[in-house]
């Protein structure tokens, strides 16, 4: 870019309109020259501007990713907190369990057979049936089926205990069961969930990192307005000091610009309009006198307020 000292100095030679000419073409190159200049800062602020908004809703985006990740993560901590609990109930439930089968075992019950009262209640029937049927039976015959008849209803004493014991393990089973399913109904929400949250977290990271990439394009593109901004204001100084030489010289040769002519209309009109007032004012003073007026005279006065037709 031409500088105005440069330009000054292409054309020291010249005078006059020659010079004027030269003066009035580098100003026109260099109003042409900026507004390339403000276009290209336009289309900078565009971009600028475009990038920044980008910017904002990718930030929206990672503000809302992180909500969501967020209350998730409260739902994990919640359900982690209702499977540990539920392993918990599911442990003592198991060591209730456990005990029952040691105490059935001291018992000299296998928690695991069968329920056999219905043969051994029989057979004390059927030994009680013998010894009020047979007449013939010794004292010591007698002695032993008695003591076999007591082994059995001490047998089936524990049998009823073993009965209840096992209706008692199988509730306590079926309530392990419950709570087994429910930790693991729990355990799998989490792992669920700890799957979301992972993708809301990957996504607030990935927005944040998009919006921080865009931002520093962003900046870049700004501080390219700043150095356009500053050509820019370089040019019209240029300019500035380009029209200036051109004014003294016009000035010199005589010649008006648009606006310098109409403010030199504008001062001749109210120069003319101060004249018209100072003669309206004399001519009144006449006709006050007793003077008579012509026909210009009376129309001049009534123009200018000073005296009103009848």
């Amino acid at each position: 870019m031409a500088l105005a000292a440069e330009i000054l100095e292409q054309i020291e030679d010249l005078t006059g309109k020659d010079r004027l000419d030269r003066l009035r073409e580098f100003r026109r190159d260099l109003i042409a020259q900026v507004r390339e200049v403000e276009k290209r800062r336009t289309v900078l602020r565009t971009e600028r501007d475009e990038k920044n908004k980008k910017v904002k809703d990718l930030f929206a985006v990672a503000r809302e990713a992180r909500e969501k990740r967020d209350a998730v993560n409260e739902d994990v901590k919640l359900n982690k907190a209702l499977r540990d609990l539920r392993k918990e109930d599911a442990d003592k439930a198991l060591a209730e369990l456990e005990k029952i089968e040691d105490e059935m075992k001291d018992m000299g019950i296998n928690p695991q057979s069968f329920n056999k009262r219905k043969g051994i209640s029989k057979r004390i029937r059927d030994l009680e049936m013998k010894i009020q049927t047979t007449g013939n039976l010794s004292p010591q015959e007698e002695r032993e089926l008695i003591e076999e008849i007591e082994k059995l209803t001490k047998r089936m004493d524990k049998l009823e205990v073993a009965d209840e014991k096992r209706d008692e393990m199988r509730a306590i089973r079926k309530r392990l069961r419950t709570l087994r399913g429910e930790a693991l109904s729990h355990h799998k929400e989490v792992q669920k969930l700890a799957t979301l949250s992972q993708e809301y977290h990957d996504n607030m990271i990935d927005s944040i990192k998009d919006a921080r990439n865009i931002r520093a394009e962003a900046d870049t593109s700004h501080q390219e307005v700043i150095e356009v901004s500053k050509e820019i204001n370089e040019i019209r100084k240029q300019i500035s000091k380009i029209s200036g030489e051109a004014d003294k010289i016009r000035k010199q040769l005589g010649q008006e610009t648009a606006a310098e002519r109409k403010k030199r209309r504008i001062e001749e009109a109210q120069k003319r309009e101060e004249e018209l007032d100072t003669k309206a004012e004399d001519i009144l003073e006449r006709y006050q006198a007793g003077e008579k007026l012509g026909f210009e005279e009376f129309k001049l006065l009534i123009s200018r307020g000073l005296l009103t037709e009848e």
